[in-house]
């Protein structure tokens, strides 16, 4: 076994790649790179609650969560379904725990917003910590899931 380790190519090297892996590659990037603006929504949500758990705040956690259910999550099925087992020889498996955490977290976004929903106007002051947890937690994630991603891609990149 410690033979074939010699064989495989040194770090920063590019690894070769067949033609579909290669598309495959090129597909989770291109996907990767439209999700930016998802985290950014995401950091500044949190951020605009830091400053106010009224009307604005929960306008701002209702585009995230349309964002989340609308982009993100389907992209991360895709992920689970599609890409990490087509991907998993050259990736060496998916990102569960990331995926996983990503999940929690927007089930915990949208389960405030129910909550800010049926209570009126903004979140109550005890929501609020909560949310702007989950919500830096979120962009948090998602930040070392595309790091993730990119150095893998990378990795791969010829």
């Amino acid at each position: 076994m410690r033979g074939l380790r010699v064989l495989r190519p040194g770090p920063g090297e590019p690894r070769p790649v067949d033609t579909e892996t290669g598309g495959l590659l090129r597909d989770l990037a291109a996907d990767r790179d439209d999700l930016r603006d998802v985290a950014e929504a995401v950091q500044d949500a949190a951020d605009l609650l830091c400053r106010t758990t009224g009307p604005e705040a929960r306008d701002a956690v209702h585009r995230v969560d349309r964002l989340l259910q609308e982009r993100l999550l389907p992209h991360e099925r895709a992920e689970e379904r599609f890409f990490y087992p087509a991907l998993a020889d050259a990736l060496g498996g998916g990102d569960a725990r990331s995926h996983a955490e990503i999940h929690g977290l927007a089930t915990r976004i949208e389960t405030h917003l129910h909550l800010a929903d049926r209570h009126g106007e903004g979140f109550r002051d005890d929501q609020a910590d909560d949310l702007r947890a989950c919500l830096y937690g979120l962009a948090a994630v998602l930040r070392l899931h595309f790091a993730h991603q990119e150095e893998n891609l990378f990795s791969w990149a010829g």
